[in-house]
């Protein structure tokens, strides 16, 4: 009959699978054994498998450090073999299935699998690797202090600024490459750089209102919002990408990470923030004319505006007296 020996890691996930049709298999270091293990917690010839009348037979060929089974049960002789038996033997674990082993079911590609998949399109990573530099290029051209500006530098300062945003993402393509073997650079960049492109349009909205509105409260709030939902739905599909995890375990890494960062903001802003300022705080933020909400109103219009706005509060005043 034939068997199929798995080695999988301590969270249960696959390395190699191995099938074998013959009657006797020996796993140990030596070379001379069918599975060869780099362990040097096991030995030589650690362990030995027969099959005899449709049965699959194991014992440990008294190993130095032994060998059990999932349930801490000791290998000591030979001990039938069921379907799905997992046995560790040194720091190695190894799964043991026969051919009618079940598997699950097969799993259809969700819209969020899909979409992972478009946004890891080089011609998308691309394009909002494009969108970012020229950002950061006008951040940094309306930002120059100089007169004279040196397009060469604002090049390199986009470059540098481009390749150190690219870094998380890299790092978890790192991460996934050791953990699954699968890096998916692309997915991770381009996840990556739409949720940073994103984030620069909530900075941009913030600026808009900023420039229109004096009550800034509500909206402040709302943003802040927006930029923590962003900065999870960041660490979510970066860890989605790159781990075999559940959806409840990748809720609560995610999370952390935000509460952690954004928490840590806060109270640096708050370690900074003086008791009591005596000195007007001034809103130096800039836009174009157009980009103003409310229309714009001539000196005459202002004057008369003012002359009433006065008025009013004269006959308030009168009133309260009379």
């Amino acid at each position: 009959m034939e068997l199929i020996i798995e080695e999988i890691s301590r969270g249960k996930k696959l390395i190699g699978r191995h099938k074998f049709s013959t009657a006797n298999v020996n796993i140990g270091r030596a070379y001379n054994n069918d599975i060869i293990l780099s362990d040097p917690h096991v030995c030589p010839e650690h362990l030995s498998l027969k099959c005899e009348e449709g049965v699959w037979y194991i014992k440990d060929l008294e190993s130095l450090n032994g060998s059990v089974f999932a349930n801490k049960q000791p290998l000591t002789q030979w001990h039938a073999l069921a379907s799905g038996d997992i046995i560790r033997l040194g720091k190695t674990q190894l799964r043991f299935c026969l051919p009618d082993h079940p598997v699950g079911q097969s799993i259809a590609f969700s819209e969020l699998e899909n979409a992972v998949e478009y946004l890891g399109r080089w011609s998308m990573i691309i394009a909002m690797v494009a969108l970012f530099g020229l950002i950061n290029f006008a951040l940094l051209y309306l930002n120059d202090p100089n007169k004279e500006i040196i397009y060469s530098q604002l090049f390199i300062g986009v470059i540098s600024v481009t390749l150190g945003y690219a870094l998380w993402p890299l790092l978890c393509s790192l991460m996934a490459f050791l953990n699954k073997h699968e890096p998916r650079v692309g997915s991770q960049l381009g996840v990556s750089f739409v949720i940073i492109n994103l984030f620069w349009i909530v900075d941009f909205i913030e600026a808009l209102l900023s420039f229109n509105i004096s009550s800034q409260w509500a909206w402040q709030w709302l943003l802040v919002l927006i930029s923590i939902a962003l900065t999870f739905s960041l660490f979510w599909f970066n860890f989605y990408i790159a781990f075999q995890q559940t959806a409840k375990r990748r809720i609560r890494i995610a999370a952390g990470l935000t509460i952690l960062i954004y928490g840590g903001l806060y109270l640096n802003e708050l370690s900074d923030k003086p008791e009591f300022n005596p000195y007007p705080v001034y809103n130096s933020t800039v836009l174009i004319p157009v980009l103003s909400i409310a229309p714009a109103s001539s000196s005459d219009e202002f004057i008369k505006q003012s002359d009433d706005l006065f008025s009013a509060a004269d006959k308030q005043i009168e009133k309260s007296k009379g």
